[in-house]
């Protein structure tokens, strides 16, 4: 008997875990993974960050303590499954409450850039973008924690951080819901 044959079945047996292991892994990066709804902090609201993030894809940096009208801002990356279903639905969101609530996406923490802009591409979304490669958002006052990826943001017009969220959504009307607990819809129609 050779080694390699014996070998073999452990050798499968093994890829077969790692396989299982960087699928749970890949799933609970970019899903709610035990983080369910409304997540707001008891400091909220607080101006956002003067931080200055680059623009996306060649479009314009944005610091976000100059955020001064309603805005989602939604944390996203090419591998992450959810914000691929999700993207669209924000960009239907952004026509609809154009110059009423603004949309901010974030490519977050995702170093293949052609990647990303291949997504942002297949998926259609046209509403301003910015990069934060190196995570500086991620619990930068008065940001919470990042725990994945899709992640929403919520500030209001005097450029506070009023709450986020970590929920999927599946339309139009889910999504409304959701940003309705933070910023007045009604006020913005």
């Amino acid at each position: 008997m050779t080694r390699p044959a014996r070998r073999t079945p452990r050798l499968r047996a093994r890829m077969v875990a790692l396989v299982a292991v960087l699928t749970a892994l890949t799933l609970t990066g970019c899903t709610p993974g035990g983080v369910d709804g409304e997540s707001t902090s008891s400091s909220l609201p607080a101006p956002m960050p003067d931080l200055t993030l680059p623009g996306f894809a060649g479009q314009p940096s944005v610091d976000l303590a100059d955020l001064d009208s309603p805005t989602v801002v939604s944390l996203w990356a090419s591998w992450c499954t959810p914000c691929r279903k999700e993207m669209p639905i924000l960009e239907e969101f952004s026509k609809k409450y154009e110059g009423r609530v603004d949309v901010l996406g974030v490519d977050y923490q995702d170093a293949q850039s052609k990647k990303a802009e291949k997504f942002v591409a297949e998926v259609g979304a046209t509403y301003p973008m910015v990069v934060d490669l190196d995570g500086e958002l991620d619990g930068r006052d008065p940001m919470p924690r990042v725990p994945g990826l899709p992640f929403l943001a919520f500030v209001d017009a005097d450029g506070d951080l009023v709450g986020v969220e970590m929920q999927l959504f599946d339309d139009l009307a889910e999504l409304e819901e959701i940003v309705e607990r933070h910023l007045d819809l009604e006020a913005a129609t």
